[in-house]
């Protein structure tokens, strides 16, 4: 009976002998003035193993990423940590071996929802700022703006008031990581232009179930101009014949553009050319005048200072650099007043730049989608418009 007994014991203590213990879990969110190392060596792990295993994180995860708020977490067999856990990305883990020292990168499910994002422009608002601010991740403008690129450009038609609105996937796994995911469905409605996309098979299409997949063609003018003197914040005023002046107070004509951008912001000049006036010009400061080919100057005013060698007989290229934002003159804050005359008659500069800085472009050629698939088209379009008509955008409007 004993003899019994002891065997039976001897089976239960090999049969779980085969199975390590239960892992316990523990979560690590690295805090202010601690290291990845320092926080290891806190939760048992010996100083030697924390050294070794903080430089093989940082060889594959990028040391900016590890600091605080940097979150891990480690399995332990009884008192004993054997692993650790790092949510990396949305579906993506690190796991670390402490026993091998060896690091692997693994899978986890992901679940995908729909989620609706929409918004009005308001003053001086761009695409970009404003689903920002609604979102957090700036891939989610770009992608926006790059689905639309070939039909709308949003640095020059966008106006107060103009609203958009698209569902996207909204990613989430097992360890807490989310993120935007692609645009399925999207709309733009503008005092401009209008646009409607839909993805369907690796593409996007309008309404009528045609691509919007296209190419930019030379331009129609020499090499093409930039499309804008400089990199700038935004638009704080347009090309008009009635614009009241912020410092006179009196109706007049504004035949140019305003391009409100930080103090010393280089301005270029948008083509090859001549400069023919560098000076002080009366309201307008500091201005550089450039002549082009084919009867056509462009002109650059409130300048805080101009670029060094530039003088009046200079041939400059384009994208040169030929001064810097300022706000001489008659100007209430920094910014670039450039207008352009062609045969001495002023023209729209956003209206000239985005004819000649792009020119046209073609679609690459595909069939007109028809059935199910034109079908599926506008079944997406008509959920995004009941989405949008339960909303009221006004209470999306930035502030």
């Amino acid at each position: 009976m004993r003899l019994m007994i002891k065997a039976s014991l001897l089976f239960v203590f090999s049969f779980f002998a085969l199975f390590p213990a239960v892992a316990s879990q523990q979560l690590v969110v690295i805090g202010r003035s601690e290291t990845l190392v320092k926080s290891l060596i806190d939760h048992n792990i010996s100083p030697d193993e924390a050294n070794r295993v903080g430089a093989l994180i940082e060889r594959r995860i990028k040391a900016e990423g590890i600091g605080v708020g940097f979150k891990y977490i480690i399995e332990y067999e009884g008192n004993i940590p054997v692993k650790l856990v790092i949510p990396y990305d949305v579906g993506e883990i690190y796991e670390v071996d402490l026993r091998r020292l060896a690091l692997s990168k693994k899978k986890v499910k992901v679940t995908v929802e729909k989620r609706l994002i929409a918004g009005v422009l308001g003053s001086g608002d761009s695409i970009y700022d404003s689903i920002y601010e609604r979102t957090g991740d700036p891939g989610l403008a770009y992608q926006f703006a790059r689905i639309f690129r070939h039909r709308i450009d949003f640095r020059t038609w966008t106006r107060p008031g103009d609203t958009y609105a698209f569902i996207c996937e909204y990613l989430k796994d097992s360890f807490g990581n989310t993120k935007y995911g692609k645009i399925l469905v999207a709309e733009y409605i503008g005092q401009k232009v209008k646009g409607k996309a839909v993805y369907y098979k690796g593409a996007y299409y309008d309404s009528r179930g045609v691509s919007l997949v296209g190419k930019y063609l030379a331009s129609p003018i020499d090499d093409g101009w930039l499309s804008a003197p400089l990199r700038y914040r935004r638009i704080s005023s347009y090309y008009t014949w009635h614009r009241l002046h912020p410092i006179l107070g009196v109706v007049r004509p504004h035949l140019g553009v305003d391009y409100a951008a930080p103090y010393g912001t280089p301005v270029k000049s948008v083509a090859d050319g001549v400069v023919i006036w560098k000076g002080w010009m009366r309201g307008y400061g500091r201005t550089v005048k450039i002549k082009h080919d084919k009867g056509i100057v462009t002109q650059y005013a409130h300048l805080a200072r101009y670029a060094k060698g530039l003088r009046v007989g200079r041939k400059v290229k384009k994208g040169q650099v030929i001064g810097y934002v300022g706000m001489s003159g008659l100007a209430t804050g920094p910014h670039l007043d450039f207008r352009i005359r062609v045969n001495g008659r002023f023209v729209n500069p956003l209206r000239f730049l985005a004819r000649h800085s792009r020119g046209k472009y073609y679609r690459i050629v595909r069939k007109r989608l028809k059935g199910k698939a034109l079908s599926y088209i506008r079944a997406q379009l008509e959920e995004l418009d009941r989405m949008v008509a339960s909303l009221n955008l006004t209470k999306f409007k930035a502030n």
